[in-house]
């Protein structure tokens, strides 16, 4: 991200970053959005964890061929800065919430723990607590609206958004039937 930013930081300086030809080259863009691009680039499988092991990232062959123009990336822009998404959160929890459904989070739990245990790795691995109040206030209708949960990137909506929709529909129709 240093180099995109053009940051001669002391790392950049001793590899020689700095005469890279993307050096400087993403200055139009602040550090959170790179981030969430980056993000979205590692969950996508076009960038990956450095091989050589120095925290880093590499460009997967799939990346190459997104570089080529060979395939498309498709992402979600942040609206907003982090920080003042997580004020707006605070003050809404602050105010009581009242569109947090307690029996709908439970059946979203439940779900989690369920695809949890499937793929043998830790519930908040599937969703944090907060992505499921956040789907329990919302209650998607589709996958445009589902993408928009706070904690739901690409990756994640194509593994569980179909799922996670039939359960909010399900209930969806117990309360009214």
């Amino acid at each position: 991200m240093d180099i995109l930013l053009g940051q001669e930081t002391e790392k950049v300086l001793a590899r020689g970053h700095q005469t890279l030809a993307s050096f400087g080259t993403g200055t139009a863009h602040k550090r959170p959005a790179w981030l969430s691009l980056i993000r979205q680039l590692v969950a996508g499988g076009f960038l990956m964890p450095d091989p050589d092991g120095y925290g880093g990232l590499a460009i997967s062959e799939s990346g190459r061929a997104l570089g080529r123009g060979e395939i498309a990336f498709e992402y979600r822009v942040e609206t907003r800065h982090r920080s003042l998404r997580n004020k707006a959160r605070s003050a809404q929890a602050a105010a009581g919430a009242e569109d947090l459904d307690a029996a709908l989070l439970a059946t979203l739990k439940a779900l989690r723990l369920r695809l949890a245990k499937e793929r043998q790795v830790p519930a908040y691995v599937v969703f944090s607590d907060r992505t499921l109040i956040d789907m329990a206030e919302r209650r998607p209708g589709d996958l445009d609206a589902f993408a928009e949960v706070n904690g739901v990137g690409e990756a994640k909506l194509k593994e569980f958004g179909e799922v996670f929709l039939s359960a909010i529909a399900a209930h969806q129709c117990g309360e009214s039937g």
